[in-house]
């Protein structure tokens, strides 16, 4: 009988391949878990890679689409009743004109230190078909701010001056005009004072006034300079005009921190966001409040109530004020910002704020859902998700020393207007923000599959090599060898 070794064939040795596989398969899986944050980490890195030729610079450089600003005007419905004791200015709230608004990188210089300095040109134009009000349908009475500024800047003058500043300006101009809402913001009106002022060549005054006359689509003055790097620093602002201080503030309320408002670092933590703002003159502080799902995307929201804060309810905020009395929380000072005009912001209708304001006038009516600041952000990549920003300006109107045409006013915040402007999450950044949060899933998915499938592979191949025949011997012989029969030729071979 001739016997023929079956285990000399293919068998064992795809076994074995199979064993090694198995291995190797465990062996990526466990390296894939173990380098699953540098690998992701480098992902997200790269796809912010902020370069002249980078879609982020592209962005950030100059927004298309245009966005969407909302602008609405307070309507003094009774301004001959302004010294009338008892009686408070009554405000009518009228808009939205809404606004397309276009900012734009100018004078850009990238420097060795990883950062980009530059100065932003802003352009607001309007859509009389996108807009729900047309500018000029609505007559708006409001405070003229021209001689409420000359006279605010020159109220330390001495009594001379002052007494022909105010015969002058009591002939020139009025206290209050009523205009339509495109001269008040666009168009500008004729103001006798500015008239005047305007045949001086040195001091370059212009003879009309509106809130964005003479500036929209201008390139500012103030000069940023930005950190680019993507690591915990990126988008961070580190000087303003050439500092890192403003000067406008003692201490650290002055300081130039936080981020430039476009660009924040990778991985959010659940603490608080802070950025830098040119209307503001100052930083700002966000606390987070809870996570937010937009569009199956998890976001961080953060909250800005306690943004004019100047010590009232937190102390630190303290040094916001040099006042020997500090102004009731919720109203920032800002005439050191606004060339020394009587400027002073605040949220919508006195949102957050101290009900003092509030309670000096009649019409406002102050909605969290509408009137409140937030942001909120894709905590992994840090790209801002929605925004509400909203900011109303107002004038402070005073009695004046030494001024005919305010002398005996009542002291108001008076309420000039606002803008809200809140930004969508685009479907298809939405997508990626979606891919970005649930890519750790499936690299998690992927290493444990290999794993799964590697040891699978590593048990049943070295059960397969290292498995025992049956210990019957018949059993032996027919599971391990193949008998053959002998014939008469075989047998005489033997």
């Amino acid at each position: 009988m001739e016997v023929k070794d079956l285990k000399q064939g293919k068998g064992p040795y795809i076994k074995l391949c199979m064993l090694v596989t198995g291995i190797v398969l465990i062996s990526s899986g466990l390296a894939f878990a173990t380098f699953l944050v540098p690998v992701y980490e480098y992902i997200l890195r790269d796809g912010l890679t902020f370069t002249k030729n980078s879609e982020p610079f592209k962005a950030w450089k100059v927004n298309d689409p245009p966005l969407d600003l909302d602008l609405y005007l307070f309507n003094w419905t009774n301004p001959k009743e302004l010294r009338h004791k008892g009686v408070k200015p009554r405000f009518q709230e009228i808009g939205p004109y809404r606004i397309k608004e276009v900012k734009e990188k100018a004078d850009l210089v990238w420097n060795d230190n990883d950062t980009i300095s530059y100065k932003v040109r802003k352009l607001y134009y309007f859509d009389p078909s996108y807009s729900p009000k047309k500018l000029d349908d609505d007559l708006i009475t409001t405070i003229n701010a021209v001689p409420l500024t000359v006279a605010y800047q020159a109220k330390n003058f001495n009594y001379l001056i002052k007494r022909i500043l105010s015969i002058s300006m009591s002939s020139l101009s009025p206290l209050y005009v009523t205009k339509t809402a495109r001269q008040i913001l666009f168009d500008g009106y004729p103001d006798g004072i500015l008239n005047v002022l305007s045949r001086f060549p040195g001091l370059n005054a212009q003879d009309r006034f509106g809130m964005f006359y003479g500036i929209n689509g201008t390139v500012q003055n103030s000069v940023f300079n930005m950190y680019t790097k993507t690591d915990e620093n990126f988008g961070r602002l580190l000087t303003w005009n050439y500092k890192n201080h403003s000067g406008l503030y003692p201490g650290k309320c002055g300081d130039i921190k936080g981020s430039a408002m476009e660009f924040y670092p990778l991985n959010i933590k659940k603490t608080k966001l802070v950025f830098f703002s040119s209307e503001l003159c100052k930083f700002a502080e966000l606390s987070f409040e809870k996570e937010e799902v937009i569009k199956g995307v998890t976001g961080y929201k953060f909250m800005g109530d306690k943004i004019f804060d100047n010590g009232s309810t937190i102390p630190e905020n303290r040094c916001f004020c040099e006042n020997a009395e500090c102004l009731p929380s919720g109203v920032m000072d800002v005439s050191k910002c606004r060339k020394n005009s009587p400027t002073y912001l605040s949220f919508p209708h006195f949102y957050a704020a101290d009900p003092y304001y509030s309670n000096l006038i009649e019409g406002m009516h102050p909605q969290q859902t509408k009137h409140q600041l937030y942001i909120i952000i894709e905590p992994k990549s840090g790209i801002i998700m929605d925004i509400g920003a909203n900011m109303q300006m107002n004038m402070l109107l005073q009695p004046l020393q030494g001024f005919l045409l305010y002398q005996d006013v009542p002291k108001i915040f008076f309420p000039m207007f606002y803008f809200t402007q809140h930004l969508e999450l685009k479907d298809d950044l939405a997508e990626k923000l979606r891919l970005i949060q649930r890519l750790p899933n499936y690299f998690n998915y992927a290493s444990i599959g290999l794993i799964c499938l590697g040891l699978t592979l590593v048990v049943w191949s070295a059960y397969s090599i290292f498995s025992v025949c049956a210990s019957d011997k018949k059993q032996v012989r027919e599971n391990c060898y193949e008998i053959v029969p002998l014939s008469d030729k075989n047998l005489q071979n033997t």
